[in-house]
């Protein structure tokens, strides 16, 4: 089995000798091992066969005919791998990712096709996608046709990204932030298709519901106790946690970005009720727990929501401080620590994330201002602890494929680690980048090193070609004139 980096150039028939569709040279015929035809030829989904002509000259180029490109819905590709599997035989063509996004990200009517916040990292993802190997595909999901086999989308061509029809690809990121639109019923259909029909990997598939990561994690010796108390929300729980512990936490199930957090504290002859609002927190005070959970009611309605035991964190400035780490599968296949930043609240919000005004700075810096703590750990403790969750979450998810997860990890007062939160969609947004100068994130880099590793892991997926003997295609061929 041979690989290797090449590029594409579609040509008209009249290019090519009679019943030929890919001329290349034959040192990287040879590099890739290819001593039989005809053969399969595959992109994504699609596939058709190949007829090979060699020359002598020292080439990475193939040349493709207009009729096996269109079969194939290929363009001229700058920058793709060859892989050439013998014993279909089969040259596999990509890996081509599809980046699944929400249909209401301002694309519709924009002439340069601007993804709102998503925008500067699908740019990135292109830019790092032809270092790479790795064409990118942006879709919505309206435009996955599982009747034609194909999907509409954006790809980035000359510096714009411009509409193109390609096959279902090798593998999907799920990068929708709505569960709204990703629990639609047609959405998932279509995913199912994709994942037992054709076999494509879809990561990251789906967003996760805060109290079921928690009853998954209890299960976890080394994990659990890492875990603040938490329990659904009803009055009767209410009651018994404010007995357990002064400060309470009460926020959306499926919550995310710190929105709908509530913080309730037990003070002399009152309670205290703090809300996360967009412009601050507002604060409420009742007399006793009949009122507050009047106020309560009210404010949560038919919401699913959770109370959740509140920690003696470790403050920075007198503000609040956790601290995100970004997990990802790395060219191996195995969990990798890609970045670990300290997020500090706004002094005017009870929640630290970036979308409530808080800021980010590197967890290093972070740790190493905090004076007077007592055990405090290390960033090193921090990102193993980090991995260690990753590794026991997705050994109790069996089934389910996750390659990118925001771990959020918090300390109190005497030093201990605490895991607040697993999130499945980390944010993408310019601002949760420390260097915004630098041109390619490094979790771009290390999503284009996992999206080849499951590319080139299993060469036997069945959305490739059927196992039969390929049938050589007659095309039409305009012959020179003779003189």
């Amino acid at each position: 089995m041979g690989r290797s980096r090449i590029q594409i150039q579609i040509l008209p028939e009249r290019h090519f000798p009679e019943k030929v569709n890919l001329v290349m040279s034959k040192s990287l015929a040879q590099k890739l091992g290819i001593r039989t035809q005809p053969f399969w030829v595959t992109y994504g989904s699609a596939t058709s066969t190949g007829v090979l002509a060699l020359h002598s000259n020292q080439s990475s180029l193939i040349r493709m005919s207009n009729q096996l490109a269109s079969h194939l819905l290929m363009t001229n590709q700058t920058s793709i791998y060859a892989h050439f599997d013998p014993y279909l035989p089969r040259l596999r063509l990509g890996p081509l990712l599809g980046v699944l996004i929400n249909t209401d990200l301002q694309i519709k009517g924009n002439q340069d096709h601007n993804f709102g916040i998503m925008t500067k990292f699908l740019d990135e993802c292109a830019v790092a996608g032809q270092s790479q190997g790795v064409r990118i595909a942006v879709f919505e999901p309206d435009h996955i046709h599982l009747n034609t086999q194909s999907i509409r989308c954006w790809v980035k061509e000359k510096g714009k990204w411009v509409q193109q029809i390609i096959p279902f690809p090798d593998v999907i990121y799920n990068r929708i932030t709505s569960r709204r639109v990703e629990q639609q019923a047609i959405l998932q259909q279509k995913l199912d298709h994709l994942k037992r029909v054709y076999h494509i990997p879809i990561f990251n598939e789906k967003f996760l519901n805060k109290y079921q990561v928690h009853k998954i994690l209890l299960q976890d010796e080394y994990v659990s106790k890492m875990l603040p108390d938490t329990v659904p929300f009803s009055i009767l729980d209410l009651k018994k946690m404010v007995k357990k512990h002064p400060v309470l936490y009460v926020k959306p199930n499926n919550g995310s970005l710190g929105s709908g957090i509530i913080r309730i504290t037990k003070a002399p002859a009152k309670w205290i009720m703090q809300s996360a609002t967009p412009n601050g927190t507002l604060t409420r005070t009742t007399k006793n727990l009949t009122e507050l959970t009047q106020l309560l009611k009210k404010r949560i309605g038919k919401q699913t929501y959770l109370i959740q035991q509140g920690l003696q964190l470790i403050r920075y400035d007198q503000r609040q401080v956790d601290f995100r780490v970004l997990a990802q599968k790395n060219r191996h296949g195995r969990w990798h620590i890609t970045s670990s930043v300290g997020r500090i609240a706004n002094d005017q919000h009870i929640v630290s994330n970036l979308a409530s005004g808080g800021t980010v700075r590197k967890a290093n810096d972070v740790l190493n201002d905090l004076k007077n703590i007592p055990n405090k750990p290390t960033v090193q403790q921090l990102r193993k602890t980090a991995l260690d969750i990753c590794n026991a979450f997705e050994k109790l998810t069996e089934g389910q494929h996750y390659a990118e997860l925001g771990i959020d990890l918090a300390i109190d007062q005497t030093g201990k680690i605490w895991l607040i939160e697993i999130n499945s969609k980390p944010s993408k947004t310019d601002d949760s980048v420390i260097s915004p100068t630098i041109l390619i994130r490094p979790s771009v880099t290390q999503l284009m090193n996992y999206v080849s590793y499951l590319f080139h892991k299993d060469q036997q997926k069945s959305h490739s070609p059927p196992t039969s003997t390929p049938t050589p295609i007659l095309y039409k061929t305009r012959g020179r004139k003779s003189k």
